[in-house]
């Protein structure tokens, strides 16, 4: 997953640029992309996931993440960057 905050003001911007990115790694590299977000003081908290991605496969979509959202200008619009985190399920 991942998550970073924006400023009100980019609400559209980040709405946008991360259904683009979506479709983007869906198309790619067979992921459901998500996105959702938690109004907050001041800004929105952005959440992004992506499943189901092997263990395997996880340091290879997660360059070619931080690639797509840097090209489509995520990067610019979180505040304090963009933060990854990755988990091993239990399943």
């Amino acid at each position: 997953m991942v998550w970073f905050r924006a400023a009100r003001a980019d609400d559209d911007n980040c709405r946008e640029r991360l259904a683009e990115l979506g479709r983007r790694l869906a198309s790619a590299h067979h992921v459901e992309a998500r996105a959702g977000w938690r109004d907050e003081a001041g800004y929105r908290t952005w959440l992004e996931t992506y499943e189901p991605l092997a263990a395997t496969r996880c340091d290879d979509f997660v360059a070619a993440l931080q690639a797509e959202a840097s090209a489509l200008g995520l990067d610019a619009l979180a505040l304090n960057g963009r933060h990854v985190e990755a988990f091993d399920w239990i399943d």
